[in-house]
């Protein structure tokens, strides 16, 4: 009886997707490849198809498929592996998937005597696929073009949002709705979380910090179980990258550079997948690296290259009485007695509101991002419960940056554009520092009528045309950066501190040419 069940286990695992005799994938009927590329040579890469009577792209993942003398190699080990897992020795309990996969394979030797080195390459690569990593979905996760991943059912094509072609489906679909239900109930209990019928609706991190919100089964959504993953981008924008998207200009990071460093407060504003967070991180990476950062979040996203830099997260409950519970309003209350030279929320949505412009008003430097259309509407949003901002305490936020993912003229796909950037006077008057013009694709400036940049020529004693000059100093950085391929956040990161400490040296180099 005891070898019923890991059998049966198996068998759900191996699909007839995953063994078939034919090795190639068959390019649907008036489709062809616009692009390819890798994602986990050589065992999968996309191909990106276009129909041109649909007007229709397909992300078409071509997977090297096992045939059968390979799927009972499959089958094989992952018995050994369960068993190996079953019992396994607390002295290699931290050994990676990879270094036990490898054990098994070296213990076992005997039995794998016929099958080629590369046969076995191929088990290994789905074995790992299955186990450790994201089953059928995990060709996608490889591919850093992919901002999400999401899944309405089963024998429904998985849609992933692509970098350049927007949102198109995929040749790949969950067969039932066990196989699906198996597939999340493993990710959730293997992030530490439970999902059941009582309980059927998570949002948590994945290994990799990719962020999944999940409605388990057919309590809340008639189709069954569904997921949408977010992932996570291990190698962030910075504003180089922003810069040369066309999100921002040179003169906006610059303008946000001089900023943050005078610990002006400001708040990201703009709809779902608009690219808030992608901003605040930029952002953050022009913090000098001389001050103290709180980040105070539900699920880690930010990740700037900071060594003076504390990371909350905050906790859920235990039990259904949530005891325990560490919200977003704990941490910040936490933070502020760390006296934190700027505090960073991932996004504000409650009582926690309330908090960080309390923080703000004694001096703090506040970044965060918050769901709405404008300005107008988030002022309208932080006013009302449950975050209750006094209409006196909203100005200071001091600068409020909307971004929005909006259709290039020119190409037709989307792109993300920083459409407004106002300095907040009162709760009812702004002042447009920059503004996107949609017909020319161009930011249009105000510079002259800042006042904050006003401000701080008041705090530093320099005239007003000193601080435009400092800011085309910054400009000029910033260019250099772009003309260097300087773009990765730890190297931005380092540029930025070479400036803060002594910049006319730097400058100086830079005009030799080093």
């Amino acid at each position: 009886m005891a070898d019923k069940k890991p059998k049966n286990q198996i068998e759900s695992f191996l699909t007839s997707d995953l063994v078939v005799e034919n090795q190639v994938n068959q390019i649907p009927e008036g489709f062809e490849i616009v692009k390819k590329y890798p994602l986990h040579p050589p065992f999968s890469y996309v191909n990106i198809l276009y129909n041109e009577e649909k007007s229709m792209y397909i992300y078409f993942v071509d997977e090297l498929k096992l045939n059968k003398d390979e799927a009972e190699t499959y089958k094989k080990l992952y018995r050994l592996l369960e068993e190996s897992l079953e019992s396994i020795d607390e002295s290699k309990i931290n050994s990676t998937f990879d270094e036990q996969l490898k054990e098994v394979i070296k213990s076992n030797e005997k039995m794998f005597l016929n099958s080629s080195s590369v046969s076995l390459e191929k088990v290994k690569y789905y074995l790992k696929r299955d186990i450790d990593g994201f089953g059928i979905i995990d060709a996608l996760m490889h591919d850093v073009n992919i901002e999400d991943v999401s899944c309405s059912g089963p024998n429904t094509p998985i849609y992933i949002w692509h970098r350049n072609y927007d949102s198109i489906p995929t040749n790949i679909a969950y067969p039932t709705h066990d196989i699906l239900n198996s597939f999340i109930s493993r990710i959730v209990f293997r992030a530490g979380k439970h999902i059941s019928t009582a309980f059927p609706i998570t949002d948590l991190a994945l290994k990799g910090n990719h962020r999944i919100s999940v409605l388990y089964q057919k309590e809340v959504t008639p189709k069954g179980t569904s997921f949408t993953i977010r992932k996570f981008k291990e190698d962030p924008y910075t504003v180089v990258d922003l810069i040369k998207f066309g999100t921002i200009s040179y003169s906006i990071a610059a303008y946000l550079w001089m900023l943050v460093e005078a610990k002006i407060s400001f708040i990201i504003i703009g709809p779902t997948g608009s690219g808030k967070t992608t901003i605040l991180n930029a952002i953050t990476g022009l913090v000098n690296p001389d001050y103290k950062i709180f980040s105070v979040e539900d699920v880690s996203e930010i990740n700037i290259n900071h060594d003076n830099w504390f990371s909350l997260i905050s906790r859920s409950g235990f039990g259904q009485s949530q005891e325990g519970e560490i919200g977003l309003y704990d941490l910040i209350k936490a933070g502020v007695r760390h006296r934190p030279d700027y505090i960073i929320v991932g996004e504000i949505r409650g009582s926690e509101a309330y908090v960080m412009f309390q923080a703000m008003a004694t001096g703090h430097g506040g970044l965060c991002t918050m769901h709405a259309d404008s300005l107008e509407s988030a002022i309208k949003r932080l006013q009302q419960k449950p975050m209750d901002i006094p209409p006196a305490y909203v100005s200071l936020m001091n600068v409020a940056i909307v971004v929005k993912r909006v259709k290039e003229n020119a190409t037709g796909q989307s792109a993300r554009r920083t459409t407004t950037i106002d300095e907040i006077e009162t709760a009812s008057k702004f002042n447009h520092t920059f503004t996107w013009n949609p017909k020319s694709d161009h930011f249009d400036e105000n510079l002259t009528d800042s006042h904050l940049l006003k401000k701080l020529s008041e705090t530093t004693g320099q005239d007003f045309p000193e601080i435009l000059k400092e800011h085309k100093k910054r400009m000029s950085i910033l260019k250099w950066m772009l003309q260097n391929d300087i773009r990765d956040y730890k190297k931005v990161s380092e540029t930025i501190g070479k400036y803060y400490r002594d910049p006319q040296s730097f400058l100086d180099k830079i005009e030799m040419g080093q």
